[in-house]
């Protein structure tokens, strides 16, 4: 069975038991966990099914074993714009194990002390690689389309949870420039992090893991330092390896981001808030966006392009809680926004802005839904845009690139069930970028995308779902 099928399966049961939740959710004269007179023959095996998935599910936990998995499906097409008018696909199962092993074990000794694991198994391809043009794409669920290792690391956390340490194989942007915000959205250049990060260094992105760890120190309860170190080897973003390369014998360097915070929730601020300013040493090889290894312009003679050494850059950001109509509830606007630039080596994308509004809870009783909207602009590096500006030249085209990129989402977070949400989503490329295709003699047109992001959490689904020890950060998460 290839994984297509498998993926689709896991999203069709899923599909099944949040549509079951759902119905037995609908009315109050519909049966509950514990069905009594009246209720249906499937209320009474779904009630049954459920509680015996959450025995299980409570049995693993109170043995230090938290078990979770989610099934997220983003189709979307462009009926405006692009290269041409289409359709595509792009999908995810995500399995998870987080173990607690003072837990387990019943040892002081290993108590604070965490195991995490994660696979992915990723299907579809990118709207913009085939219809678009892009270099960036409205689906972020694209990337290593196969199964594989995404996170296997040991945490430790000292000093009452104020120093965390984490070691193992993982991606560096689980750790730095991450937010449960920027997920609410389905663009690939929000979602998961912000894009100038993998265009101006080596930055490894989910699923694609590499030896590494962080290690963050909170000097208060809101004040934090927070450092990490991340090999770089190009074969870790290889869909060949599921398992990843363990040895670093073609390791081409490291990377260094770092951070100071400012960092609330709900549990000491009644308008949580973000704030962040850090960047990144990349001490490793990349390839020039414009020169050849001769010393040449590589889009002119044809010769590889050069191999190069080192960057830098800076980012801040920060989130803000503005509103809070009901100190008793989560819901309210929350405004959230970066800025990010290349400083040093030959960057392809130069600098990032981003601006950003979140709104949770929406109409009356819909608490858990969320409107979503947000904005950002990629500026290229020179280097980049002279390159295209070179290649077009040698098919007789004179037509300068646009010197930024806009990309922009509106979505409607509707949570069906606890656990099945559907984000409906407009999207907006202006100006696609020629990067992919430095040859194309004119520029791409913009284009307009309606997409739909469906997100199944399989554990919850079934009842297994527990509390979530995974990164269980000090006053970290807004949301």
């Amino acid at each position: 069975m290839s994984r297509v099928s498998i993926a689709a399966l896991a999203g069709s049961a899923a599909l099944f038991m949040g549509a079951q939740a759902f119905a037995q959710q609908a009315g109050s004269d519909k049966a509950t966990a514990s069905p009594g007179f009246g209720a249906s023959v499937s209320d009474v095996v779904g009630a049954r099914v459920q509680d015996s998935f959450a025995n299980v599910g409570q049995t693993l936990y109170d043995h230090g074993v938290t078990v979770s998995s989610s099934y997220t499906a983003e189709p979307a097409g462009n009926p405006v714009g692009g290269i041409s008018r289409g359709a595509t696909y792009a999908g995810q199962v995500y399995f998870g194990l987080d173990i607690d092993l003072g837990k387990m074990l019943a040892s002081q000794a290993a108590k604070d002390t965490y195991v995490h694991f994660a696979m992915v198994d990723r299907q579809g391809i990118q709207l913009s690689r085939y219809y678009i043009g892009s270099s960036i794409g409205p689906q972020e669920i694209y990337g290593i389309q196969s199964v594989h290792l995404a996170v296997f690391t040991l945490e430790r956390k000292f000093f009452d949870d104020r120093l965390d340490v984490t070691v193992g194989r993982s991606p560096a942007n689980i750790a730095f420039l991450d937010s449960p915000i920027y997920c609410h959205f389905m663009v690939n250049s929000t979602c998961g992090n912000p894009a100038l990060i993998y265009f101006a260094s080596n930055f490894s992105g989910f699923p694609s893991s590499s030896w590494g760890g962080d290690v963050k120190a909170w000097l208060t309860d809101k004040i934090y330092l927070h450092g990490g170190v991340w090999e770089v080897n190009p074969l870790d973003h290889d869909q060949a390896y599921p398992w990843g390369i363990w040895s670093t014998a073609n390791a081409t360097g490291a990377i260094v981001p770092f951070e100071a915070g400012y960092a609330t929730s709900f549990k000491n601020d009644d308008l949580p808030r973000h704030y962040q300013i850090g960047g990144w040493v990349d001490r490793s090889s990349y390839t020039s966006p414009i020169y050849s290894e001769n010393g040449g312009f590589a889009a002119i003679n044809g010769q590889p392009y050069a191999t190069l050494f080192g960057r830098s850059g800076v980012w801040a950001r920060f989130d803000q809680m503005i509103t809070r109509p009901d100190p008793h509830s989560n819901r309210g606007l929350t405004v959230f926004g970066v800025f990010m630039s290349a400083t040093s080596g030959q960057p392809v994308m130069q600098q990032y802005y981003e601006l950003g509004l979140l709104q949770q809870g929406t109409f009356a009783g819909r608490d858990a839904d969320t409107l979503g909207f947000v904005v950002n602009l990629e500026k290229w590096s020179d280097n980049a845009l002279n390159n295209v500006r070179l290649a077009r030249a040698t098919v007789g085209s004179f037509t300068k690139p646009p010197p930024y990129m806009v990309m922009m989402e509106l979505n409607y977070g509707w949570q069906i069930t606890p656990a099945v949400q559907l984000s409906p989503n407009l999207q907006a490329i202006i100006n696609p970028d020629n990067l992919n295709e430095p040859k194309r003699a004119s520029n791409i047109p913009s284009a307009f995308i309606v997409g739909f992001k469906l997100n199944v959490d399989l554990a919850k689904a079934v009842g297994i779902g527990a509390e979530d020890i995974s990164r269980n950060e000090r006053q970290q998460k807004v949301f």
